[in-house]
Formats: structure tokens, sequence, C-alpha cells
């Protein structure tokens, strides 16, 4: 008796051990969860209208960011210019923009159309291309300085552009006050470049490359003229806007320049909101320097692109993440 309860005992043994093993043969290997690819996080460049220079270069800065920054997109905006972008920037509806050294210094400083709303989120990410102010009127205008302005029918592009900023800055730095000139309003430069040439409007103050297809579009013939400013005159214009500084345009440059003609420039930067985080921004800006042969390619502008450019010049402050590049490559100490 005692051998078959011993027997009965192995065989239930058995029995259960092929169950156990009948069942976990039974069962799937459990494998860990993939993680879901994270969805990239996006970058709004603004620039400015689209028949401008800003538009390509942001486009261009949008590239080397997206080819270079994994996890992030980022794509160029057409805005209504400078002044635009530091208020989209400070509302958060831009993560970054190229804007003029005149309509930086007027938002972070809260002067001019800024009065009573200056901007605290904008931060310098880099500076490049020295901006000449081409003073352009129809060459049948009796103009020889900025006071025979007075009077005449100036493009501004759009309210808030880089062009309406800096043309308000260099006309009162001289005492011409805005109610002594015709503000027109075209809202882009391909508008403004047909009523130009239609003598709908008198002149522009704008800011932009010497040599720029657009204004040598405008000129044609020698249809208009650029106006030089005298010493006295920039000096005005510096001492109440450090920003600026004197330029000379070569004769020859345009048709009909038969000698030089000298005005003011200003930096055009790469702006960034102060809630993009360090690492982001130094990336960014390292990225920017290490493809400025790529930049140059799609937009000579960019020729100046320099690390160095920031070396005491800086309108808006340093973002924490450029100033780490700048310290790391041993510009800044």
């Amino acid at each position: 008796m005692r051998r078959f309860e011993k027997g009965l005992v192995l065989i239930l043994v058995l029995c259960l051990g092929l169950l156990v093993f009948i069942s976990g043969c039974g069962q799937k290997e459990t494998q860990p969860a993939e993680e879901e690819p994270k969805d990239p996080e996006f970058i709004r460049i603004g620039t400015a209208s689209l028949g401008g220079n800003f538009f390509p270069m942001g486009a261009a800065i949008a590239v080397v960011i997206e080819q270079t920054v994994p996890g992030f997109k980022a794509t160029a905006q057409a805005t209504g210019g400078s002044a635009y972008n530091m208020t989209a920037i400070e509302n958060g509806e831009l993560e970054m923009g190229i804007a003029q050294g005149t309509a930086v210094a007027a938002a972070v400083s809260g002067t001019g159309q800024f009065e009573g709303a200056k901007v605290e989120t904008v931060r310098t990410i880099a500076q490049y291309h020295a901006t000449p102010q081409h003073i352009l009127v129809r060459s049948n205008l009796k103009v020889e300085s900025l006071s025979d302005l007075k009077g005449l029918k100036l493009e501004m592009i759009a309210p808030g552009d880089g062009v309406e900023v800096s043309s308000r800055k260099i006309l009162e730095a001289v005492g011409i006050s805005w109610d002594e000139i015709k503000p027109e309003y075209s809202g882009n430069r391909v508008q403004a470049a047909s009523r130009l040439k239609t003598k709908q409007v008198d002149g522009i103050i704008d800011g932009t490359g010497i040599g720029a297809a657009w204004l040598v579009d405008v000129i044609g013939k020698g249809d208009f003229k650029l106006v030089s400013l005298s010493d006295e005159e920039i000096k005005m214009i510096t001492d109440e806007f450090p920003e600026f500084s004197k330029v000379k345009i070569p004769a020859g440059t345009y048709v009909g320049q038969d000698r030089d003609v000298y005005t003011v420039s200003n930096w055009t930067v790469i702006v960034a909101s102060s809630k993009l985080s360090e690492n982001l921004v130094y990336n960014i800006t390292k990225n920017l320097f290490e493809n400025k042969k790529f930049l140059v390619d799609r937009h000579n502008y960019f020729s100046d692109l320099s690390p160095e450019n920031i070396a005491g010049g800086v309108i808006a402050p340093l973002h924490p993440g450029a100033e780490k590049y700048y310290r790391e490559i041993g510009v800044l100490k």
C-alpha cells in the first residue's frame, strides 16, 4: 500500500510539472513597450514681407536649425517686419526673428513706438550685415538734404516695419517731426517698388544691402537718386541713437550715382525668446556659425556673420545659450 501511495504521489508531481511546462510554453514572451516618437517642437522665425531680404535669410536659418538640431522643426514666416517681430516674440507668437537694430533698440528700451510697451523677453543670438540706410528720392525732386524731405510722400512698407522705425529715428534726430512728412504704407516691397516707379510715392528710407536688387530695379536708368547725409546730420543721428554708425555707399553702385554717398547703418540682429532653453540656443548659435558657408550660399548678406560682431555692440541682451558659445570660443571673457 505504501508503495502504491508513493507511486501516486510521484505521478501527481510529474503531472503538475507537465502542466506548468505546457502553461509556460503557451505564454508569449513579454516584449518591452516601444517608446512612441516624440512630436518635433516648432521654432517660428519672424522675417518681413516676401519681397525683401529678411524672408530668404530666415528660410536659410530655418534649414540650418532643422538639419542640425534634432527634435526641432523651424520655419520662416512672412511678417510685418522688425518691430512686429519684437512684439510677436514678447507675446509668444514667434520663437525667433530677424530685425533691424533700430527696432531692437526701441523695443528693449521702450522708446518710440514701443513707449509704454517695453519688450522684456527678446534676446540676441547674433549680429551681421551692417545695413546702410538708403535715402532714395525721385531724381526730379530738389532734395539735397534730409530737411528737403518735408512734405514728401515717403514709403514705410507696413506699420512697425523696420523701414518705419528707422525713418522715424533718422528724421526726428535731425529735427523733422513725423507730421512734416506723409508716410505711405504699401504693405510689401513689391507694391512699394511699383508705387515708387509710378510716382505714387516720392521716396523711401530703406535699410538694405548695398546693390540690393529691388533698389537697382527702382532706380532704373536714373529715375531715382540717393541723398548723402552731411557730417552734421550723421553726428546728430549717431549721438541720439548709438545703434547707428557712419557708412559709405561707393560711387558707381547704382545707375547715375557718380559720387560716394554717406549715410548711417545698423546691424541686422538674429533674436530669440528668453523662454528658449540655454542648451537649444547654444546649439542654434554654434550651428549657425559652423554652417556659415551654407548661409552665404543662400544669401550673401551673411558674408560678415562673425562672432566678433557682438563684442561691445549688443543691442538686446545676449541669450544665455549664445553667451555660453561666445565664451567657449573666447570672444567673451
